[in-house]
């Protein structure tokens, strides 16, 4: 794929996405201590989706083909149901810092598809990278680790992140006439299907949840976690290449760490340093390896 050459443009959604995305996992915490997890996604899928989408009519995109509709149901349910909303759910039982590392290992998996799947080769550094970033996460998560996180939620983590690199690359199939417009119809198909699920829960969401920490961090999620940070890598997606793209993986974590520590006084122990360091050494060590693909990757 032919890397986009309007480098203010790329500067800035980088930024964008390092700075926003990286504090979305604290807001989430902060959203979830009250607000039910499907409601509140659902709810913040609802309002950013319709606003991109009123924003895309006000600019005169032409409406979306039954295609564009047909990716935005697939890679929404993967990158919104089954990796954002579900993440939502496990920050209610873990570590907001922690629960960002897990996020951070979905170039991984994009390299282990890729050679399951696509027979695409491996260098033995990305191996040693993916084998760092696997060991690091595992040792994090292990029932002797000073963390102590329950099983379940781990396990579910683990899926969201799965599910964000598969939705990652297939959304590369599904290329729009307007990433704005995508990223709205995307949240609203998510919004449906989270909604769905915090009935299938028996969720309720009344007025005394929103409290003002709440709401403020729902509010923050709208604006800055959807609106701008999503739109901003869905550009990315297709206007650069896949190593620049994914850069976000080994940022995120850090920015999510600091944030939960200095503002959520989350514990920091060298344990969770010393696994985030790992991690975030795997992935780099593994995209340092990653050749350019086509756009038909």
């Amino acid at each position: 794929m032919r890397t986009s050459k309007n480098v203010p443009a790329i500067v800035l959604a980088l930024l964008a996405v390092f700075v926003f995305w990286g504090s979305t996992a604290p807001a989430i915490k902060v959203a979830v201590a009250t607000l039910p997890p499907w409601y509140m996604a659902s709810v913040r899928f609802l309002v950013a989706g319709a606003i991109l989408w009123l924003y895309a009519r006000i600019r005169g995109v032409p409406l979306p083909s039954v295609r564009d509709w047909r990716g935005a149901a697939i890679t929404g349910t993967i990158l919104l149901t089954l990796g954002n909303g579900m993440f939502a759910w496990c920050l209610q039982y873990i570590p907001s810092g922690l629960g960002s590392l897990f996020f951070a290992l979905s170039p991984l998996w994009n390299a282990v598809i890729g050679a399951a799947f696509y027979r695409e080769r491996l260098s033995p550094l990305a191996i040693v990278g993916i084998a760092m970033g696997i060991g690091g996460m595992a040792y994090l998560v292990s029932p002797s680790a000073a963390e102590h996180l329950p099983l379940f939620p781990v396990v579910i983590a683990t899926a969201t992140s799965i599910a964000w690199s598969v939705g990652s690359m297939i959304q590369r199939r599904y290329p729009a006439t307007d990433f704005a417009q995508m990223s709205g119809m995307q949240m609203l198909v998510g919004c449906v299907e989270l909604g769905l699920l915090g009935l299938l829960f028996r969720e309720r969401l009344t007025p005394a949840e929103f409290t003002p920490a709440a709401t403020a961090s729902l509010v923050y999620l709208i604006i800055f976690g959807s609106i701008v940070g999503f739109s901003a890598y869905v550009w990315l997606a297709r206007n650069v290449e896949t190593v620049l793209a994914s850069t976000y993986s080994y940022v995120n974590p850090v920015v999510a760490i600091a944030l939960a520590a200095l503002v959520l006084h989350e514990p920091l122990t060298w344990h969770t340093v010393l696994g985030a360091v790992v991690i975030v050494l795997g992935v780099t060590l593994m995209m340092t390896q990653l050749r350019p693909k086509s756009a038909l990757e």
